[in-house]
């Protein structure tokens, strides 16, 4: 083979190693600079969030705040009020034995309308309490006598009949409180002789028994043994 050819192809291969290297150089430059640029960018779009946010990524977060309660301020004690002072309690009066509690005149209720009274001076200081009944129209008893029942134990109801006529009786007790005595003036003018209940309810002191009891009507004050009690 001629030896020029041989040198031409020397050269070629030279020149095709030398313009590889060259490619090889340039692309290590190229991609060493595309590296670079993105670090560059990457840091730049950081701190641009960080400059957009306003925080310095570099600073710690910030802690809550620490709030102090407010003093509570307790109310200043009242003074104690004063304890009410109970009244003690009073003793209930004792009975007497006066019969001021009782009234002396009882006013009877009569079916006739006639004003009729019974004087219980001499008795008052044995009786709790007196009153008039309720007599009906008529007669249940029989004239001139005293009926005595017991409506309790100490309670007497008497029964008598009158004339229709206004008029004032007393009550008596004789011989040691076995005997009672109504006594009755008798009418002063005419009268008819139609007769009309009278009742008077007593309540004693004590226990008292109608059977332990005899009873008398009569028109003027003549006492049937003792005096009375």
């Amino acid at each position: 083979m001629p030896k020029v050819q041989t040198a031409t192809k020397e050269s070629d291969v030279n020149e095709l190693r030398t313009n590889t290297g060259l490619r090889r150089a340039g692309a290590v430059l190229i991609l060493g600079a595309l590296v670079l640029g993105g670090s560059i960018a990457t840091a730049a779009a950081f701190n641009g969030r960080g400059s957009a946010s306003g925080e310095d990524p570099a600073s710690p977060a910030p802690s809550a705040p620490v709030v102090t309660p407010a003093p509570v301020i307790s109310p200043e004690p009242s003074d104690a009020p004063e304890p009410i002072e109970t009244p003690e309690p009073t003793d209930a009066p004792e009975p007497t034995d006066d019969g001021a509690d009782v009234p002396t005149k009882i006013d009877l209720e009569t079916a006739d309308g006639h004003d009729v009274t019974v004087d219980l001076d001499e008795i008052a200081h044995l009786l709790d309490g007196a009153e008039s009944g309720h007599p009906a129209e008529g007669m249940s008893v029989e004239p001139y006598t005293l009926k005595i029942e017991n409506l309790d134990e100490r309670t007497l109801k008497l029964t008598w009949v009158d004339f229709g006529i206004d008029n004032e009786l007393a009550l008596y007790l004789f011989q040691e409180g076995k005997v009672l005595v109504m006594v009755q003036p008798e009418p002063t003018t005419e009268v008819d002789a139609i007769g009309f209940d009278r009742e008077l309810i007593l309540t004693f002191k004590k226990p008292v028994s109608a059977g332990d009891l005899q009873g008398f009507l009569q028109g003027g004050l003549d006492t049937p043994g003792d005096d009375a009690v």
